[in-house]
């Protein structure tokens, strides 16, 4: 398999999707706003899509002139889309910041073909590639692991038929009408799968899934909210942006297990010392505290109320994350060996909503990352 083409193309994405808790580093209005999408999750699940660990990302579609046109997103955005590999060399050769990108056209050369027999419609298609090359059996399934999560699919599935007969294979997301369009969700016309061309697979992989609202979770997440939001949105009103993300990432580690460690000893040496005097103080009396009655210690009810609205949310998405990944059937995910996938996505007005099981999934790629 010509899998080198993942190292060359850069991921097309415009900026991460966030997880829904951690909207409560923004505001407590943001936070609800999460709940509450949410809760459009269980009242219309048909909009769900499975999360693909696919990587790269890549653009390609009919041009003007009939020809298949690819990119990675930066080129597409230039909007610039070759129309060969040979193509794609001369362009990165003419490039300012210089270097061809190693086996990039050889494995586009393999993808090229069975792209253009896919590829029945005008305009232009967004895509994960899962994997180039025509995969061969082992044990009865195709395996294939663009980047950490492992997927296995029966070879006498009706997805591995599909595989079978392909040159690669590709999950399509989302679909653009023009160059400088705005992307819209993919509704599943315009491609084909043929004997010899690249697998086009659903988002969804023919899954349809059903939600019932943890009652008691989801209760708790809005009480947090209406709780402590206030006092919440006073702590992080003291805070510069740069401090805020500091803090973000301490409970990113805290859940995926890289440390063990207090807030206030973790930002010890990761803050300045104007700021970290603000948050915890000489003898803790900085904002993340208070005192009791008894003059004993105590955490301050915005930095308890961070605490409590983030792990609300959390627990109210990890009960959907558990619940979802249960349905899936047609193609088994792993990590690490163990079954788990990245999880899911839902569009909203306000952006995509992301549902990942963050201690098994997340802490796999941060491990991987560090």
């Amino acid at each position: 398999m010509l899998l080198e083409f993942i190292e060359y193309i850069e991921e097309a994405i415009t900026g991460r999707t966030p997880h829904p808790e951690d909207a409560i580093f923004m505001s407590s209005s943001a936070a609800l706003q999460q709940v509450q999408s949410l809760k459009g999750v269980i009242a219309n699940p048909s909009n769900l899509t499975i999360k693909w660990d696919g990587y790269p990302a890549i653009i390609f579609g009919r041009l003007p002139n009939g020809k298949l046109g690819m990119a990675d997103k930066y080129m597409f955005d230039r909007g610039v889309l070759v129309t060969s590999p040979e193509e794609w060399q001369q362009y990165d050769a003419q490039k300012a910041s210089g270097g061809l990108r190693g086996t990039l056209y050889e494995a586009a050369a393999a993808l090229w073909p069975g792209l253009n027999l896919a590829c029945e419609a005008s305009g232009y298609y967004w895509a994960d590639l899962m994997y180039a090359g025509q995969l061969q059996p082992q044990k009865g399934v195709y395996a294939f692991k663009p980047n950490l999560v492992e997927y296995q699919v029966d070879v006498n599935s009706a997805l591995g038929k599909i595989i079978g007969n392909s040159v690669g294979g590709v999950v399509v997301h989302q679909y653009f009408n023009e160059i400088g369009a705005q992307p819209v969700q993919w509704n599943g016309k315009g491609l084909k799968n043929v004997p010899g061309g690249v697998a086009i697979i659903n988002p969804t992989a023919g899954n349809k899934f059903s939600l019932k609202t943890p009652v008691q979770l989801e209760r708790n997440a809005v009480a947090a909210v209406e709780k402590y939001g206030s006092h919440v949105d006073e702590l992080l009103a003291q805070l510069p942006q740069t401090t805020r993300d500091k803090i973000k990432t301490y409970f990113n580690k805290k859940i995926t297990g890289q440390t063990t460690q207090e807030l206030h000893d973790w930002l010890q040496n990761q803050i300045s010392a104007k700021q970290y005097n603000i948050l915890v103080g000489t003898e803790y009396n900085g904002i993340l505290f208070g005192r009791n009655t008894k003059d004993e210690v105590t955490e301050s009810l915005g930095y308890a109320g961070l605490k409590a609205i983030w792990n609300s949310i959390y627990a109210f998405k990890q009960n959907l994350a558990k619940q979802l990944a249960a349905q899936v059937t047609g193609i088994k995910e792993y990590v690490n060996g163990q079954p788990a996938g990245e999880g899911f996505v839902f569009p909203t007005s306000s952006g995509l909503v992301k549902i990942v099981d963050r201690q098994v999934f997340s802490a796999a790629n941060f491990a991987k990352m560090g």
